[in-house]
């Protein structure tokens, strides 16, 4: 098909990274290309004159619009494209595009689809936006507004009818964080905004594209002085969706719950179906505790599914996102069932995402029934993600799981290195002494400088209870300046060490791994020396813990808190729920006595008196000979207390 009668306008300056791929995308549907240029110094004009385009040299006044203005001027064709240097068409069809293009006379312009990117990229992080870029080359379309400036006002004007969206979409890079910093973007915009805020004070585009900036940056509170000021105003545009959604947000981050519920339901009543206000009210519900009910707004944005493209939205609302939140709510019900369904619909609707993954192998791995989980990994229709293989890999040791390891052992590109390291893992881990040692001591020799040979020769010293070796294994962490170094200090006893949570963390899932109980319940401990954890125990974690023999729980739960006298400080929640799952297991008693002692200060916290009921339970149990079941498993539930929303 021969190009349409389209023109591609364009305004750059210094675009030699992105430029290419954006004409690439249309080069073969566009029959004119106008570029504005606004000062180049690099080989953007070059680039631009390669794809055969008209470039004109354009003065920089500090507006956008009066910028793309002067391009349009110059454009020769019936339609007209406008599209960033860092925007490439999605796969654009010309037969689609041809078609759009004499549809209908009364049509003077379309809504297209703006998805961006954001963070580091990812394609499944970005947010979703509509904007009209494909219109009529008519002397009254043009843009208006120096800085988030639009077109579609103008097209509205024309004819005073809908604007229509176009199948198709415009791929996003600007909002990745290296394009930020590259341009400065939020300084330059800024300056641009406050600037034309001054000459028009109460322009609401203008305060939602400041609020905007402000939120970007985090900054909430300056954020809703002026996005707060456009829900006053409530100007009949499109972008107020968004206005809405970030205006709920900020208030809820800022501490302002209540009326963060009042502007979502605000917006609802105005934008219904929006699929992510329904979402963030689900979290609202949530936060309050209401899990019923912060089920059901999940399950309505899951009905509604991928928001209307005439609202801003962000990747997996309405789909694999919701679903992944719907499972997380599910289990602070106890519903793991519900949850497991909603974590597996997940990653049916994107294998590669990540939360879903991590959700789905940890709440398997409590309930001791990975079946489900395996079965889909081997049904994937692609390979696992080296994300995905680490995750599984550290879970599956952590917890001691066999037959996870043999699902791994069959995954191709899994390495030599680590083919070998988690046979011997398995082979050698269980078993007490220094025969995990003598093994890794004689492997280490082939990858002598390789970190996780090292840490680990490190930690099965420690368990074979040879000193020396340790010592000289802790000489060697320090020539690859490991993390690790200051925990060899604290489990020798030199000083009162204290060591950050992250570093705690990672030291006991390394003794855990090799099944190390005495180095274990030392860094647990340490790691709940404060009342509060910034991070839970993964739950991967409690499964190993859980996994060790009744002796060694036992001494655990002796070692943890003596009847008397009463203890120098208040132990969390978690950490009384993760003993008292230690006392069921290895049958302790008195542990459970003291755990129903400790969770009257938690009588206010449903997952406290369900705890409860599980210890007085097995005690009814012990005590009457009584075959009393128990539908709460303390695991689960401890998962549950500790688990994020």
């Amino acid at each position: 098909m021969p190009p349409l009668d389209l023109t591609l306008c364009m305004i750059v300056k210094n675009e030699e990274e992105h430029l290419a791929k954006c004409l690439d995308s249309v080069r073969d549907l566009v029959s004119e290309i106008i570029i504005g240029d606004t000062g180049s110094t690099d080989q953007t004009m070059d680039i631009a004159l390669a794809y055969g385009a008209r470039v004109i040299p354009l003065k920089w006044n500090d507006d956008f619009a009066e910028a793309r203005n002067k391009t349009l001027d110059q454009a020769t064709r019936s339609w007209i494209l406008v599209l960033d240097a860092d925007e490439a068409a999605d796969m654009w069809d010309a037969d689609v595009v041809s078609k759009l293009l004499v549809s209908d006379e009364r049509i003077a312009g379309y809504f297209v689809p703006l998805i961006s990117f954001y963070g580091d990229f990812n394609e499944e992080d970005y947010f979703t936006d509509a904007v009209c870029r494909l219109f009529r080359n008519h002397p009254q379309i043009r843009f208006k507004g120096a800085i988030h400036e639009n077109a579609a006002d103008s097209v509205l004007e024309l004819t005073r009818r809908p604007i229509p969206y176009a199948p198709l979409q415009i791929k996003h890079y600007g909002y990745l964080q290296s394009e930020i910093e590259r341009k400065n973007k939020h300084r330059r915009n800024l300056e641009l905004i406050e600037s034309s805020l001054n000459k028009d004070p109460f322009n609401p585009q203008l305060r939602y594209a400041l609020g905007t900036e402000f939120y970007q940056e985090s900054k909430f509170n300056e954020s809703l002085r002026h996005l707060m000021a456009v829900i006053e105003q409530n100007p009949a545009s499109g972008y107020m969706s968004d206005v809405f959604l970030k205006a709920a947000f900020a208030l809820n981050v800022t501490g302002q719950c209540e009326l963060s519920e009042y502007v979502t339901d605000m917006g609802l009543a105005s934008h219904p179906g929006f699929t992510d206000l329904l979402e963030f009210k689900g979290l609202l519900k949530a936060q309050k505790k209401d899990f019923e009910q912060a089920h059901e707004w999940m399950m309505k944005a899951a009905e509604q599914g991928k928001a209307d493209p005439r609202y801003s939205s962000s990747s997996g609302c309405g789909t694999y996102r919701t679903h992944w939140l719907s499972g997380r709510i599910c289990e602070k019900m106890l519903q793991t069932g519900r949850a497991a369904v909603h974590y597996m619909h997940a990653l049916y609707l994107n294998p590669d995402y990540h939360p879903a993954w991590a959700d789905a192998l940890h709440l398997s791995l409590l309930e001791q029934n990975s079946g489900h989980f395996k079965e889909w990994i081997h049904t994937l229709q692609k390979p696992v993600s080296k994300k995905q293989q680490n995750l599984l890999v550290s879970a599956a040791l952590n917890a001691g799981r066999e037959d996870w390891l043999d699902v791994i052992a069959e995954m191709p590109d899994l390495g030599k290195t680590r083919q070998v390291w988690i046979e011997m893992m398995r082979q050698y881990a269980p078993q007490p002494g220094n025969s995990l040692y003598s093994e890794l001591l004689k492997a280490s020799a082939r990858w002598p400088d390789d970190a996780i040979w090292i840490s680990y020769l490190w930690v099965s010293a420690w368990k074979a209870g040879d000193r020396e070796a340790a010592d000289r294994a802790a000489e060697q962490l320090k020539t690859i300046h490991s993390p690790l170094v200051p925990v060899h200090a604290f489990l020798s006893g030199q000083g009162n060490i204290s060591l950050p949570e992250p570093v705690a963390l990672t030291a006991l899932q390394l003794f855990l791994q090799c099944r190390a109980y005495a180095q274990i319940h030392q860094l647990l401990k340490e790691l709940y020396k404060q009342t509060s954890s910034a991070h839970p125990l993964p739950s991967s974690v409690i499964a190993g813990l859980l996994s060790a023999p009744a002796y060694v729980l036992t001494k655990w739960c002796l070692d943890w808190l003596p009847a008397s006298p009463p203890p120098q400080r208040s132990p969390s929640l978690e950490e009384i729920l993760l003993y008292t799952s230690f006392a069921l297991r290895c049958s302790s008693s008195s542990c459970l006595d003291d755990a129903l002692r400790l969770l009257v200060d938690y009588a206010d916290n449903p997952y406290a008196l369900a705890a409860s009921a599980v210890c007085l339970t097995e005690k009814a149990k012990h005590r009457h000979s009584m075959s009393v079941m128990s539908g709460i498993q303390l695991p689960k539930l401890l998962r549950a207390a500790t688990l994020r929303i």
